[in-house]
Order: C-alpha cells, then sequence, then structure tokens
C-alpha cells in the first residue's frame, strides 16, 4: 500500500508541507535470494587471485530481479498547468542492510524538476539517456543478477551533476542530457551527454539512443590533479514486437572507449566491441511470467595489463519463471550460464604478474564492484537462484 505524506507526518520529517493538489510517496522494492554458482573463485579487494579459494558456492544475493531500493516521490501542482517534482532513492543491500552506490544516502536517483505540457526538465543525480530509452527493451528489466547491464551500458548509467529533458509527444518520446563535469579549467573533461528517442505504436517499438563519457584517467578520478580524458561512446538501437501473450526483443550496441593521449590508465578499461541481445517474454498465466534472455559482446580490442588483446567473446544464456502472488510479492527462479567470462562478465579475463605469479581479474568494472569471479582454469560459469521480491 502506498504510504501518503500524511502517514510520514507523524514522524515530523515533512510536517505543514501537505497540500490539497500536492503528494509525496514512500515506494521500495524488498528482493534476496538464495543462490549457487560453480566455477567460483575469490579474490582480494583489488581482484587479485586468492589460492585454494575456489569451487562451487551457496550464498544469500540481495536483489535478483530488482535491485533493493526505498524512495520518496513528490509532486505538486504549481498552477499554469505546470508541476514542481522531487525524487529521492536509496539502494541498500537486503542482505546485509549496507548503503548501496558506494554508501551514498540518495545513490540511485536524486532530482528536482518542473514538468508542464513541453515536457520535464529535472536536475540532479539520474540515470542516463541511454539506460531510459533501452529500458523497454531489455528482455528482463534490468534484472539485478544476471543481465550484464554494465557491459550493455558502461558502468556510468547513472550520472551526478545532470540536467534532463525527457518530452513525450503521442507515440514518440525523446529526451537529451548533459551532466557537468565541474573540473576547474576544463567544461568537457569529466563530463557527459546523451541523446535518444522511443516510438511505440500498437504492438511495435523502436528505440535508439547515444551517449557518451569523457572518462577521466584512474589517478585524476582519485583526486588527482589535471583533466586529461578519453571518450566513451556508446550508441544502441532496439526493437520489440508483442502477439498477444508474447513478446519478442532485440538489440545492438556500438561501443568505443578511446586511450587517453598520454597513455595514462583510465578509470574505464579502454576496449572497442559490439554487443547484442535477444529476449522473449512469455505470460503464461495473469500470475506466471516466463523469460528467457540472450547476451553476447564481440570484444573487438582491450587494454589488459598495458596491452591491447582480442580477449575471448563473452556470452550468456538467462533463464527467469516469476510467479505472482498479488501485484506486490512474487516469488522467482532465475538461472543463468555464461560461456568466456563470468556470470553478468564480471570478470572477462587474468593478468599474470611475472614477478610474484598473481593472478588479477580484469573485467568492465574494478573487483570491489563486482560480484561474481570465474576460476582463471574455467570458461563458463552456471548460476542459480530462487528468490522472494515484495514492492511498496
Amino acid at each position: 500500500m502506498k504510504k501518503s505524506l500524511l502517514a510520514l507526518a507523524v514522524l515530523g520529517t515533512f510536517a505543514g508541507v501537505a497540500q490539497a493538489q500536492s503528494s509525496v510517496t514512500l515506494y521500495g522494492v524488498v528482493d534476496a535470494n538464495v543462490e549457487y554458482v560453480n566455477h567460483a573463485q575469490a579474490v582480494t579487494a583489488a581482484g587479485v587471485v586468492i589460492p585454494g579459494s575456489t569451487g562451487s558456492r551457496l550464498a544469500m544475493q540481495a536483489g535478483g530481479l530488482s535491485s533493493n531500493r526505498w524512495g520518496l516521490r513528490g509532486v505538486e501542482d504549481i498552477g499554469g498547468g505546470l508541476k514542481g517534482l522531487f525524487v529521492l532513492e536509496s539502494g541498500y543491500g537486503m542482505d546485509t542492510g549496507t548503503l548501496q552506490q558506494g554508501g551514498r544516502l540518495f545513490g540511485r536517483q536524486a532530482f528536482v524538476g518542473l514538468q508542464g505540457n513541453w515536457g520535464k526538465i529535472t536536475l540532479g543525480r539520474q540515470y542516463t539517456t541511454i539506460f531510459d530509452m533501452m529500458a523497454n527493451f531489455s528482455p528482463t528489466g534490468y534484472a539485478t543478477q544476471y543481465e550484464p547491464v554494465v557491459g550493455q551500458l558502461g558502468p556510468n548509467f547513472r550520472e551526478d551533476n545532470v540536467i534532463k529533458y525527457t518530452g513525450a509527444f503521442g507515440p514518440l518520446t525523446v529526451e537529451g542530457h548533459w551532466s557537468f563535469g565541474e573540473r576547474a579549467g576544463s567544461q568537457t573533461a569529466n563530463s557527459a551527454y546523451g541523446v535518444g528517442a522511443n516510438y511505440f505504436a500498437g504492438p511495435f517499438g523502436l528505440g535508439i539512443a547515444y551517449d557518451e563519457v569523457k572518462v577521466l584517467t584512474a589517478a585524476e578520478a582519485l583526486g588527482g590533479p589535471g583533466n586529461e580524458y578519453a571518450k566513451d561512446k556508446r550508441a544502441a538501437i532496439a526493437a520489440s514486437y508483442t502477439m498477444g501473450p508474447v513478446k519478442v526483443i532485440g538489440g545492438y550496441r556500438y561501443g568505443k572507449t578511446d586511450t587517453a593521449s598520454s597513455g595514462a590508465t583510465l578509470a574505464l578499461l579502454p576496449h572497442r566491441d559490439d554487443y547484442y541481445w535477444a529476449g522473449v517474454n512469455y505470460q503464461v498465466t495473469p500470475a506466471l511470467g516466463l523469460t528467457l534472455a540472450y547476451y553476447y559482446d564481440n570484444i573487438k580490442e582491450a587494454t589488459i595489463g598495458g596491452a591491447t588483446v582480442n580477449p575471448r567473446n563473452p556470452q550468456q544464456w538467462q533463464f527467469i519463471a516469476d510467479y505472482n502472488f498479488s501485484k506486490r510479492t512474487d516469488v522467482y527462479l532465475s538461472a543463468a550460464y555464461a560461456r568466456n567470462a563470468s556470470l553478468n562478465w564480471d570478470s572477462i579475463g587474468y593478468v599474470t604478474n611475472p614477478a610474484t605469479g598473481a593472478q588479477t581479474s580484469v573485467g568492465y568494472l574494478p573487483a570491489a564492484s563486482q560480484t561474481y569471479f570465474i576460476t582463471p582454469n574455467s570458461d563458463s560459469q552456471v548460476g542459480v537462484a530462487i528468490g522472494l521480491r515484495h514492492k511498496f
């Protein structure tokens, strides 16, 4: 049940704010599961393999179909066809109760805006345009556990300091955003932008988007001096078609991350790749839904351990059976098979230190931000999870 402003006012947090034409809603998702994974490898926070710590793993995971979150969403009719609005959304780990997104209080979303017949303008921490425009073409709705979203959309699918415009005109929705880099001496370093559109007419849907991020070097991202950057460019196109209880989805994403002009290490793995995905949703009954999805990344080149290489191309199959007890509570079975990488492609290869022989995992994100690591001598990984989700 939605929680109104009156319920919050009991705590005195928003006392005196309630108006006849305004509202604040408390919402969220609580999602946890028990998961089995084979060929699992334990690593340090830096990604270095811990010798002897390999094999199958049984664990509780937070978020299988949805990331755990709670948030406040507010809207006020201010007259003249205008509405003021805000969203504050926090992510947390259901299994441990810790804050996600690096410990930020509202790390998922935090923005304020105005909305009218002309569209909507929002300012703050928000999702990128490519994330928004491809959301309707994700076979699983960006399922947390077994959809390689980082490989598809990049690690910056949320950005700080964003001003975004969204306009809906009949079957067409357009969007564009700009993220301020906020670097003294440069208006472009650390900045980002994106443009995109969705078109839905009857059973057919089409989405297209382009995002570009000026990625800082690793030293600068940690607060070091300088404004050197390299461009991370992603362009995507996807389509869907619905036939009764069946929805078919397919898409393609072009990606290219340049190297810094000085050759300095970037905060993002430089690469050139072509990413493809396809999926089918089948609503068997009003309560039971099935999803089958496939993801493939043709990595043409990547910089691993300071060398430009052509690694194996990761691919992943995903299956979900989701049974709804009600509109708010469901139970699910989720399974995935990854080849040439760990699940979700968290680890796409290992670099060996010639002096010590230690092996370090390499992926789209630093190891501290990853969940799955495959044993260095394996080329596939399987995960199966049974979970429960409640939305409020």
